[in-house]
């Protein structure tokens, strides 16, 4: 069957795919490191075709010091640590951990506070 680009687009912007297009705000953390942030990202269909594309402009959107040197290839949830392979499993205000090669690390993320300083007695 050859859908022409006109009803592709018509497809695209029809109501019933409004929650499709509508941008999903996620934050990302870095395994196994209790005291970063967090880097907020809009999730788009139009802006990420499949989900290599957001694993490496993830890589290139979180700081160089952190420690993933082969890049992000793994997305997990914070909580269960289950891994995440799809842009449509990414839900819309949640969190999740973006790792390397390596395993899941189970620790608060984003819940670490540093200790304030205390200057003699």
């Amino acid at each position: 069957m050859n859908v022409s680009a006109s009803q592709t687009h018509k497809d695209v912007t029809d109501d019933r795919y409004r929650d499709l297009r509508r941008p999903r705000k996620v934050r990302f953390y870095v395994n196994g490191d209790r005291y970063f942030k967090g880097k907020k990202l809009y999730i788009t269909p139009h802006r990420y075709f499949n989900f290599n594309d957001l694993l490496n402009d993830l890589t290139g959107k979180l700081p160089s010091n952190l420690s993933l040197p082969y890049g992000v290839r793994q997305i997990f949830t914070p909580v269960s640590g289950r891994r995440v392979t799809e842009i449509e499993d990414l839900s819309d205000g949640e969190n999740y951990v973006c790792a390397g090669f390596e395993g899941f690390k189970t620790i608060k993320y984003g819940k670490a506070e540093l200790e304030p300083w205390s200057v003699g007695m």
